[in-house]
């Protein structure tokens, strides 16, 4: 006789708890992966931030949400036409957004002295000194730098000390430099930063970075009493930006194709990148908060050569050469 109540094959199975399983774990893991968002709804309204490298990844989504905060943006990137798009999107999403698209060159001096001498604002408030290249083969600019080095240090730094007028113009300036956890594995060679000698691009890239980490310390203590603050911090491992364009993993289809589900599940998108950025830029506790490196919207420390004050003096002075600027003095507190 037949079973009059047959059994519903989806039951009888074990597949839908495993999917289910399956399903759960890798939205836990996306979750912790995905790292602290940014804390606090604080807004920025009137306040005038400068962005680098803002057309697309993490500066896109940085720029994108301080906009939404009130801040009035000035997207500083070097491909113009991104640029503008990237503004126009902005002003879809966002009502009312204040979007102003600049050019600048982190590789090129010269440029960076244009942006700053025909920049028409008497303060500016927030500068987050963002944009970043990765994965370069050697070559060096025409005023003789590393593209590693100038692009992701020596120009910001160059930035930095050129808008100390006008960030001092403002009531509570903040500086922020987008490290990276490849910091960590960095060092510096005052004798030879274009790495000349043995010569590899992760190498360099990771000098760049914790140069980044060692400016905001040492800048924090020469503008000790300053209205003027400077931090550095790691976004995390992101995917989805220009970065990637040069990397091993996207070397042919086939690493592609085996690598990018891990991408997608262990890295964080831009905008959960930028988070760290946000929390930055806006948070009321950090005021007063200089020289400290945060990941994941907390303070933590850094690597132990990013702590060597000797070595945050030295290769601030050699900076300094560099670019051809005054050092600020030293804190009298040394």
């Amino acid at each position: 006789m037949d079973n009059p109540f047959p059994q519903d094959p989806l039951t009888s199975s074990w597949w839908p708890y495993i999917i289910g399983l399956v399903v759960a774990v890798v939205t836990c893991i996306r979750s912790y992966m995905g790292g602290q968002d940014c804390p606090t709804a604080e807004r920025i309204d009137g306040k005038r931030v400068i962005i680098t490298g803002s057309s697309s990844g993490m500066g896109y989504q940085t720029a994108l949400q301080l906009a939404s905060r009130g801040g009035e943006i000035m997207l500083a990137c070097r491909d113009m036409t991104g640029a503008n798009t990237a503004a126009k999107r902005i002003t879809r999403k966002v009502k009312d957004a204040k979007i102003i698209v600049k050019k600048i060159d982190l590789s090129s001096l010269h440029s960076i002295h244009q942006f700053v001498e025909t920049l028409d604002w008497e303060s500016v408030d927030i500068l987050i000194n963002n944009a970043g290249i990765a994965f370069c083969p050697f070559e060096k600019t025409e005023e003789g730098f590393e593209q590693h080095f100038v692009s992701n240090y020596l120009g910001h730094f160059l930035l930095t000390h050129l808008l100390l007028p006008k960030l001092e113009a403002a009531p509570n300036a903040r500086v922020i430099n987008v490290s990276s956890q490849a910091h960590m594995a960095g060092d510096i060679n005052l004798s030879d930063l274009n790495r000349e000698t043995n010569y590899t691009a992760r190498e360099a890239f990771g000098q760049s970075k914790l140069a980044l980490v060692l400016m905001a310390r040492e800048m924090a203590k020469r503008m000790k009493g300053s209205t003027v603050t400077v931090n550095a911090l790691n976004p995390g491992l992101v995917r989805s930006t220009r970065h990637m364009r040069r990397s091993p993993l996207s070397s042919s289809i086939i690493i592609k194709f085996a690598v990018y589900p891990w991408m997608w599940l262990l890295m964080k998108n831009p905008a959960q990148g930028a988070q760290t950025s946000i929390y930055l830029s806006v948070a009321p506790e950090l005021s007063d908060v200089t020289g400290r490196y945060f990941s994941d919207c907390q303070a933590v420390d850094p690597s132990q050569c990013a702590q060597d004050e000797n070595l945050a003096a030295d290769l601030y002075e050699k900076s300094c050469q560099l670019v051809n600027i005054k050092p600020l003095p030293k804190s009298k507190s040394e």
